[in-house]
């Protein structure tokens, strides 16, 4: 969780040490009274507040002249911006109770980096909070629900929330709409959460806007409410929220629920969201331009938006951008360059990826472009996913010409199906002979059970012992394990075993590199999407 100092006009976790307080250099302040300095804030004169401000603070020796004049300073309103007086001149507004000056110095102390700052924050937050400060009890929530500067209770966090929420923060009405659709300190009521997250979205909070938007749209827990769902997007996207940006963008760009499709409008927010850093809606404006029709059809722009989401680790971007090159659609074909972004795409996740360099392999297109052991991990993904006969006759191939990937892949995926497990078993005792060391483990991890072999602790101690000599983290505590169950001739016999496998190792080695993956087979495939 990070707390930010939200409403000031710079963050604060760097301080800067050159920044002082008004000085004796400064134009003499001229004696102000409160009403004046608010009438100059008004009139928005803040050279004035700030003047004035120091001379009450000084002077008089309110809590709240000192509580705004630290602020001031905080801000850099009217003057440089001055962290340390700041802190001293909240420090005195909290010695005289204060609640609003704790609540600031707490936030001030959780943007910085000092060892106790969170423990100190959580007392003066405490504090306001009991004397109903409404900004400190939900920052208070916050600090419980992560268990920074206290021990983590989320109960308490709920009641926080509850009690901050009632009293019209808007913050803490979000949070409370998310406690109670998660039941996180609290029973699960959809009901109080979309309470909660209509009051948070009235009093203007752009976050609880779009969810609210976002929940009329799909019928999340709501009846679908199209309209309404629009209303609460722009909204929202007028509060400068990144993705109902691009949500509005997106409706106008397709013309959905509808929206009467306009570029002007299109470009407007997609524009908006994507200079924001929304890797999505740079994406759909690649696809726009792309697509030409609304917008009109512009590659170099296409080329440009998807670099960017692909750089921002957008996967589909990257794939759209493997395409365009495979195609030579808007720029010179080049394959090479294509078959890297299918796999750069495959390893953020983007199923194309991997299926179109699973294509490619089958009709036999890589050569030259990529390597058979950097292919088998996407040709299974295929096979995983689609029963491909020809992906799977495609790895029994490179099974059969030695990748040891493929060996470990394709066997383990045959463990897992009634009639296969012998061909499975044959495939990874071929690959711990050849010296992948995840195939050595798996194949101890057999003998011990029976899983496709017979019982066999000799064998099974054999192959966990050569996997743990290589390095593998687990072999070495299962190989314990199995001891155990050994008599010393057992375990006499499965060392002179092992050790016979490594005198006659060096000439069973590939004359080329392979790498091997270390995984099951189904963690080669895409877990998540935009």
């Amino acid at each position: 969780m990070t707390l930010l100092l939200a409403g000031l006009a710079v963050p604060l976790a760097a301080q800067d040490s050159s920044a002082t307080s008004d000085s004796a250099t400064d134009e003499a302040a001229a004696p102000a009274t409160m009403t004046e300095v608010e009438q100059a804030w008004q009139r928005g004169d803040f050279v004035f507040v700030r003047r004035g401000l120091k001379t009450l603070a000084e002077q008089e020796g309110t809590a709240l002249a000192q509580y705004r004049y630290g602020r001031v300073l905080l801000e850099g309103t009217g003057g440089p911006r001055d962290v340390q007086g700041a802190v001293g001149w909240l420090e005195k507004a909290v010695a005289q109770n204060n609640a609003d000056a704790a609540t600031l110095l707490a936030r001030v102390l959780l943007s910085s980096k000092g060892e106790g700052n969170a423990e100190r924050a959580a007392e003066l937050l405490s504090n306001a909070a009991t004397r109903g400060d409404a900004e400190a009890q939900y920052y208070l929530g916050l600090l419980l629900l992560s268990g920074k500067g206290v021990e983590q209770d989320v109960g308490r966090a709920f009641d926080w929330f509850l009690a901050a929420s009632e009293g019209g923060n808007m913050h803490a009405q979000f949070e409370l709409s998310k406690a109670y659709s998660r039941g996180q300190g609290t029973q699960a009521n959809p009901q109080e959460a979309l309470r909660w997250l209509e009051e948070a979205a009235g009093a203007g909070l752009p976050e609880a806007q779009y969810f609210l938007a976002n929940a009329l749209d799909n019928g999340g827990g709501v009846p679908v409410d199209k309209q309404a769902a629009l209303d609460w997007f722009r909204r929202a996207a007028e509060n400068g929220q990144p993705q109902a940006q691009r949500e509005l963008g997106t409706k106008y760009l397709v013309g959905a629920d509808g929206v009467t499709p306009d570029a002007a409008e299109a470009l407007r927010w997609l524009g908006a969201a994507a200079e924001a850093g929304d890797r999505s809606a740079m994406h759909n404006l690649g696809i726009g331009y792309v697509s030409g029709g609304l917008l009109p059809q512009d590659y170099n722009k296409a080329l440009r938006w998807f670099e960017q989401a692909s750089d921002l680790n957008l996967g589909r971007s990257t794939f759209a951008l493997g395409q365009l090159y495979a195609n030579g659609t808007g720029t010179e074909q080049d394959l090479a360059k294509a078959v890297a972004l299918y796999d750069k795409a495959a390893q953020q996740g983007e199923l194309n990826g991997a299926l179109a360099i699973s294509q490619m392999a089958k009709a036999g297109l890589l050569d030259g472009l990529m390597s058979p052991h950097q292919a088998v991990p996407w040709v299974m993904t295929d096979l995983i996913q689609n029963a491909d006969a020809e992906a799977e006759a495609w790895l029994l191939g490179q099974a059969d010409a030695g990748v040891r990937i493929a060996q470990v892949n394709l066997g383990e995926f045959y463990l897992q199906k009634e009639g296969k497990k012998a061909e499975g078993v044959d495939l990874i005792q071929r690959a711990a002979m050849a010296g992948s060391v995840p195939a050595q483990f798996q194949l101890g991890n057999l003998y011990v059970t029976g899983d496709g072999v017979d019982l066999d602790y000799v064998a099974a101690h054999k192959w966990l012992n050569i996997a743990a000599a290589s390095g593998h983290p687990e072999a070495a505590e299962t190989r314990a394990v199995v001891g155990d169950l050994m008599t010393p001739d057992q375990i006499a016999e499965a060392q002179a075993e092992a050790r016979a496998y490594f005198d006659t190792a060096r000439a069973r080695a590939p004359q080329t590199d392979q790498v091997v993956r270390t995984s099951d087979p189904g963690a080669s495939e895409p877990t998540a999407r935009d």
